[in-house]
């Protein structure tokens, strides 16, 4: 169960993130069978997730303004972040000028996520730990 709810999460995030995206590639991306996303599509229908088929070749989007946060990144996610640093300045007259921007303001999310996360575990600590 598991499992199927943390790849029903993968797929609203991949069609917030590529409307249009197909069957097939979210097959790819969740490491499943076409069936499989077929299935779990009714499933988010049947929780009236807005989410649509725009017809043979043209893939999923959601109906309206629908759009969720993302869920927490994992640590090798933000380790990754981290990584395209060091080669930022190589590359950035490849990128289109917003990108930089557009980085900046993940990393801001990335930090204020890990700074919620260090003060909620720390507030547990302090829950559990005797008064002296």
């Amino acid at each position: 169960m598991t499992d199927r709810l943390i790849r029903l999460m993968r797929i609203i995030t991949l069609v917030q993130a590529r409307p249009g995206i197909l069957a097939r590639e979210l097959a790819e991306r969740c490491g499943t069978s076409e069936r499989t996303i077929y299935r779990d599509m009714d499933a988010l229908s049947a929780m009236h997730i807005p989410i649509t088929h725009q017809g043979r070749g043209r893939g999923y989007t959601f109906i309206g303004h629908f759009a969720m946060y993302p869920l927490g990144l994992t640590e090798d996610e933000v380790q990754a972040l981290f990584k395209l640093l060091s080669v930022l300045e190589d590359i950035k007259p490849m990128l289109p000028e917003e990108f930089e921007s557009a980085y900046e303001k993940v990393l801001a999310a990335v930090y204020k996520q890990t700074a919620e996360k260090a003060e909620f575990q720390a507030g547990d600590r302090d829950e559990f730990s005797p008064n002296l």
